[in-house]
């Protein structure tokens, strides 16, 4: 049983290495929708060469948000970036190794440039946008614990649901917890979307605020995005790349309900597979032109 439990407070305002990290976003154009069904893999992950991880992208701008230029590598956004580090939540989880901060700024700045956020460098560009991000864990309760601390436990679901797919989506799950739904059972999607919420997990928060409002001490929000990726299985070291890479598409924009995605990773290279969305008639984002 873990003997401890974090306390369950959610900010909403996780690496030895990452190798070979791609060079530009990678969101294919021959992305599928994945109809197979919801299933779980045969195989632990632990003993796979090319796990699949599953992933969630929630991405939300505000009125104010939505008022502002939408950035491309044709018309960059320059920004400053802070780096609120490493929070784990949840119950307490031994083997943990955090991030190093240095490489997780590299990745998150990489696929920023990608959508065209750029760091501001000179008086010729001085920073429109504060990027906040911080990244952790989110632990779920021993099921002992669980049964002896209902109210806990189902606090320490919602918070992940928050992660998962923002205000509307953990309303939805504690309405179902409320009423006895069962929290598997339903649209493929539905139950992909259940079941990251109920099961550990690893997730990144970028916040983006107006520069000016920031330097002001009022924190005038543009947009959020919040990206997790199920943590059976797997570390920290070899999903939060893929995380980043997959979810970037997004930074800036609205994701409208949250999204979810399967990606094959390559152990030892990162190396990304096809980005399958969980979803039936779903638009596919437009993939990027390759940076030269």
């Amino acid at each position: 049983m873990k003997s401890v439990i974090r306390p369950l407070c959610l900010c909403v305002a996780a690496v030895a290495g990452f190798a070979q990290v791609p060079a530009s976003l990678p969101l294919p154009p021959d992305a599928v929708v994945e109809n197979r069904g919801f299933h779980l893999d045969l195989l632990p992950k632990a003993f796979t060469a090319n796990p699949t991880i599953e992933m969630t992208v929630y991405s939300e701008r505000t009125d104010y948000g939505r008022t502002l230029p939408e950035a491309s590598p044709e018309t960059p956004v320059y920004y400053v970036s802070h780096s609120d580090g490493f929070h784990p939540m949840g119950a307490v989880v031994g083997g943990e190794h955090p991030p190093m901060p240095e490489e997780l700024a590299q990745i998150l700045h990489r696929t920023l440039t990608d959508r065209g956020y750029l760091p501001a460098s000179d008086q010729a560009h001085p920073p429109a946008l504060m990027l906040n991000y911080f990244w952790g864990s989110h632990a779920a309760l021993d099921p002992e614990l669980a049964l002896m601390f209902r109210e806990l436990h189902e606090q320490n679901i919602l918070e992940r649901a928050l992660l998962v797919g923002g205000r509307a989506y953990a309303r939805e799950l504690r309405q179902d917890m409320e009423f006895g739904r069962a929290l598997l059972g339903g649209s493929l999607k539905r139950d992909y979307l259940r079941y990251q919420a109920t099961h550990d997990l690893y997730y990144v928060v970028v916040s983006a605020y107006d520069f000016k409002s920031v330097a002001s001490g009022e924190r005038k929000l543009a947009w959020r995005t919040t990206l997790t990726v199920n943590a059976q299985g797997v570390s920290m070291q070899e999903t939060l790349s893929p995380l980043i890479f997959s979810g970037g598409y997004y930074f800036g924009r609205d994701s409208g309900e949250p999204v979810a995605i399967r990606r094959d990773v390559q152990r030892t290279s990162v190396k990304l597979g096809p980005m399958r969305i969980i979803e039936n008639d779903v638009k596919l984002p437009k993939a990027p032109e390759k940076t030269k």
